[in-house]
């Protein structure tokens, strides 16, 4: 076989089937796809789907080296287990040309969640010592918040999620409010932390919209890829991802941060978007993700509006204040930092975030 051989994946019926077809198109990889059952989406994104009996049959041998010799095979996904191990059996047992790759299914979950765990142990001391002496969540929920926020798209990494973990156990009661929320990495976390902490009500804030998303004092590249996404699906995808966790204590607003404030500020109703319901919100803030446009104009109008509602004790988590794109973000952070002094309690840069601690 060349370098050039084809892949075969059997069976061909599951996502991770389809992930791995959508992947090896964008890489010109050639493949081929069986499976001993129907499976329209599957045929959709590998073209045809040949029909194999199942292991079990006694034709499978001879069906599947005919398929293998028409379409020059060199290698074979299995993403069911059962399948895989017959595989690695079948192969070693004929001696054929053929390469196994990937791990078996089950083994991959094993060796994922070690690492999963392995990532919750490291972090956990930082999760601790941000908590300052207060009861905070264990190693195994830091490892569940890790697995569940790593499913959605965003840039928040471990050392951040970590710092948020830890300082929500010092955090009073009062409302949640995030300002950006693209598809919900980080409005996980804090619904997350919000009831696990009995703080309050969570509010998310963003109106997914080209003029508000494009960072101006940022290179024409980063401009650019505001254009990229298609706002309807951040918006759809926002609201899928929340479903898990959303609740009668978290409405979103899809509007301005100014507009938000507006709304906020007054008597309008804010109801949950999956139930409809009124959201009780303190109109005092114990915690404030800020995270919308990084232009220095817009964190510095998104700090002189709803800072003033920080209750004491809170905290202000001002992401990428540490940015390569930009200084939006850190100069805001700074001016605060100098000018405001008398207000801050405690003050860290952790995973390129500012937490701020208020008095």
């Amino acid at each position: 076989m060349n370098g050039k051989a084809a892949t075969l994946v059997f069976p061909a019926v599951n996502q991770v089937a389809f992930a791995y077809l959508t992947a090896a198109k964008h890489r010109g990889e050639e493949t081929v796809c069986a499976a001993s059952v129907a499976c329209d989406e599957i045929a959709a994104e590998g073209g045809t789907l040949y029909r194999l009996p199942t292991i079990y049959d006694a034709d499978f041998p001879r069906q599947l080296l005919s398929l293998v010799a028409e379409h020059g095979i060199g290698r074979i996904l299995c993403p069911l287990a059962t399948v895989h191990d017959f595989m690695g059996r079948f192969i070693a047992e004929r001696n054929l040309e053929l390469k196994l790759i990937g791990q078996s299914p089950i083994r991959q979950q094993v060796e994922q969640h070690q690492q999963l765990m392995a990532r919750a142990k490291r972090l956990f001391p930082f999760v601790q010592l941000c908590a300052d002496g207060a009861p905070c969540i264990s190693a195994l929920e830091t490892a569940g918040v890790l697995r569940q926020a790593s499913l959605i798209y965003g840039e928040s990494n471990d050392d951040k999620l970590a710092a948020m973990m830890g300082v929500f156990s010092t955090a009073p009661a009062g409302d949640v409010v995030e300002i950006g929320s693209l598809m919900g990495r980080t409005a996980f976390v804090l619904l997350y932390l919000a009831k696990r902490h009995k703080i309050g009500a969570v509010l998310t804030i963003d109106p997914w919209m080209l003029g508000e998303a494009t960072q101006h004092d940022a290179p024409v590249s980063i401009q650019s890829l505001s254009g990229d996404w298609d706002f309807e699906v951040l918006s759809e995808g926002f609201h899928v991802n929340m479903v898990p966790f959303s609740d009668e204590r978290h409405a979103h607003l899809r509007l301005t941060s100014a507009a938000a404030y507006e709304v906020y500020c007054t008597d309008q109703a804010i109801c949950c978007t999956t139930t409809g319901t009124p959201v009780n919100y303190a109109q005092k803030i114990a915690v404030i993700h800020i995270d919308g446009n990084h232009d220095y104009e817009s964190v510095k109008k998104d700090c002189e509006l709803w800072l003033c509602k920080m209750l004491p004790g809170s905290w202000l988590i001002l992401d990428d204040y540490i940015w390569a794109h930009g200084d939006g973000p850190y100069r805001v952070g700074n001016e605060f930092l100098a000018e405001q002094s008398e207000r801050v309690a405690n003050a860290f840069v952790c995973g390129g975030a500012l937490f701020i601690k208020f008095r």
